[in-house]
């Protein structure tokens, strides 16, 4: 990498070849079984409010409308009441220690095909470039980022992935603003047929009316997202960048045995 402009480059062609990756692996280890229940027996009555105080709780014990600033895509409403229903006597901070360890217990099982010095390295990349990376690219993320991580392989990657995955996720929360769509609009217009749309806006608590997709913006966002996150992945050298590149697919692969 020769200069500052192909570093950037660079960077940002690592960003968004692991981008969908990463976000698909986080989706599975929020979305599986062993994770909802983990959140059963922690109390959570609602089958996001694990997902919403395990993010958040890096926070600490803040208002409802702090946790909704920062996750940002759902509805601030249900973002609040899923905050405020934390199970007693579980503190934010424990809510997501019990959710990394949700993480990593997932990632345990996943990842058996997956070789340890490969688990190792794609951690120690992954962890470079978010050491990299300006805390202000997202307070999750910088949240994520201090906490402590497993010692064995596949529990730490997995959780180094799922900082990662919150980097991307403030890039993208500052982006979808920029760009004029917000959230709301974001969802819309989202091409995840699960997550997107209509049903994807109501399910993350966005009432009617709707505002019309904006294909173009929420294009022109992923872009922007994708150049704030760059400079991060710049820390790597191209080889290094190839080689992330690599190891996230097959840490995305062994998802699918």
């Amino acid at each position: 990498m020769a200069d500052e402009t192909s570093d950037v480059s660079a960077g940002e062609r690592v960003a968004e070849a692991v981008a969908i990756p990463v976000l698909e692996y986080g989706r599975a280890w929020m979305a599986a079984p062993g994770t909802a229940a983990r959140a059963g027996e922690l109390g959570f009555e609602h089958p996001m409010g694990f997902w919403v105080n395990g993010r958040a709780g890096v926070l600490g014990a803040v208002d409802g409308d702090v946790a909704a600033a920062a996750i940002g895509f759902m509805a601030p409403d249900l973002t609040g009441r899923l905050w405020e229903a934390r199970p007693a006597g579980l503190s934010p901070m424990a809510a997501t220690v019990a959710y990394a360890e949700a993480a990593a217990a997932w990632g345990r099982e996943t990842l058996t095909g997956v070789a340890d010095d490969d688990l190792t390295r794609l951690a120690d990349l992954a962890d470079r470039v978010c050491a990299a990376a300006l805390p202000s690219v997202g307070i999750l993320f910088a949240g994520w980022r201090a906490l402590p991580t497993p010692s064995d392989p596949a529990g730490r990657a997995t959780v180094v992935l799922n900082v990662l995955r919150e980097l991307r996720g403030g890039a993208h929360l500052s982006a979808v603003d920029a760009v004029g769509i917000g959230p709301h609009g974001a969802i819309l217009a989202a091409p995840d047929p699960v997550r997107g749309g209509q049903a994807g806006a109501e399910r993350f608590g966005w009432p009617e009316p709707h505002p019309q997709p904006d294909h173009d913006r929420r294009a022109e966002a992923e872009r922007l997202t994708t150049a704030i996150c760059g400079p991060a992945f710049a820390a790597l050298t191209e080889a290094e960048g190839a080689e992330l590149i690599g190891l996230v697919g097959a840490a995305r692969a062994a998802m699918d045995g």
